[in-house]
């Protein structure tokens, strides 16, 4: 039996609970929060035994094999490192850390320990977009010339996710001050993750960023002042020598939370669009296809989620390829491209 404790009881906690607690083989025996009514809550909504507020007690006090990180960014690391350093696996919520530096910390010091480690991009459950990595990784679309990958949200245009103005568990994400990296830290890793999966790892990136003017009489709400940004739009060149865009915004109207990634071969392309479907990818490939540019849906077998593969692999004691360096991974994308805009030109990615 693996025993798991989850460190964070706010929204997507919940999530891993639902998960982890309807798992065979694993018995969810703590959970923490600094706010002590919400871990109470929490414990009694999941039947979990103990509850803490303090996640350095937790660890010392209970017999874990593993922790679920689902606290805010900025105790990503803190968090993560203290469980690595008591020998616990560790699932950690997206962005892996809110600096390369941290982000490199987490994965020498899990690789240096020997546990097992997952980030949570949580778009890799969809069977569509593993069948189609590995159908472009055993190259039945030769080889890979261009990439195109987006992420669209509308939240900043429309309040059916909870407006903004009024709701701080939206507003947040809108103020650096207030621990957000903006359209690029919340959105941007998930679209960098799943374009790498698909298109092959990124060297290098171009990237402008945009905070726009919202008509808040003084740029502010409450305590939170809104200057995260808003849209990203990157250039990329991969390592094996394609060339692609990848963009996010919260002021796409009209979509609700679109992501798609369109792979270009010398001999086929691939379409992953999540807005269409979680198991199923589009394909052209072959003479007939390619010349006639004609489509066809691949239906695609279910595949575990992301919660089960962590298990899978702390039970098998090898690390998924969704662990922290791939994390690590992604957050040097987010670091390539704020120095990029910064700069105001492309940067190499630095892992």
């Amino acid at each position: 039996m693996i025993k798991l404790g989850i460190i964070g009881t706010g929204g997507m906690a919940n999530g891993h609970a639902q998960a982890f607690t309807g798992m065979k083989g694993v018995s969810v025996t703590s959970c923490c929060d600094i706010d002590e009514a919400r871990a109470k809550a929490f414990a009694r909504k999941y039947g979990i035994p103990r509850w803490y507020t303090d996640y350095g007690e937790m660890l010392a006090t209970e017999s874990l094999d593993a922790v679920s990180n689902v606290t805010i960014d900025a105790m990503h690391a803190p968090i993560s490192l203290a469980a690595i350093a008591k020998g616990l696996h560790v699932m950690c919520e997206k962005p892996l850390a809110t600096t390369l530096a941290d982000a490199r910390k987490m994965r020498d010091a899990a690789a240096k320990r020997g546990v097992v480690t997952q980030v949570n991009f949580s778009y890799r459950n969809s069977c569509g977009a593993q069948a189609a990595a590995e159908m472009i990784r055993g190259g039945g679309i030769g080889r890979v010339m261009h990439v195109e990958a987006s992420y669209l949200q509308s939240w900043l245009v429309q309040p059916a996710w909870g407006d903004w103005r009024t709701n701080t568990a939206m507003t947040w994400r809108l103020s650096t001050r207030h621990g957000s990296a903006g359209t690029l830290g919340d959105i941007g890793c998930h679209i960098y993750d799943l374009a790498a999966l698909l298109g092959g790892d990124i060297a290098e990136i171009s990237c402008r960023l945009g905070t726009f003017d919202k008509g808040v009489a003084g740029n502010k709400v409450g305590p939170y002042v809104l200057d995260a940004n808003d849209s990203f739009v990157s250039t990329v060149k991969l390592a094996g020598g394609a060339l692609g865009t990848v963009h996010a915004t919260r002021w796409a109207t009209g979509h609700m939370n679109s992501l798609r990634v369109r792979v270009y071969g010398d001999q086929g392309a691939v379409e992953v669009d999540l807005d269409r479907s979680y198991d199923q990818y589009r394909v052209t490939a072959g003479k007939q296809g390619v010349q006639k540019a004609q489509w066809k849906d691949v239906t695609c077998r279910k595949t575990p989620t992301q919660y089960a593969r962590f298990i899978a692999a702390v039970k098998a004691g090898s690390s998924d390829v969704s662990d922290f360096a791939n994390g690590a991974r992604v957050q040097a994308y987010l670091d390539a491209s704020f120095r990029s805009d910064a700069s105001g030109r492309p940067v190499k990615v630095k892992l």
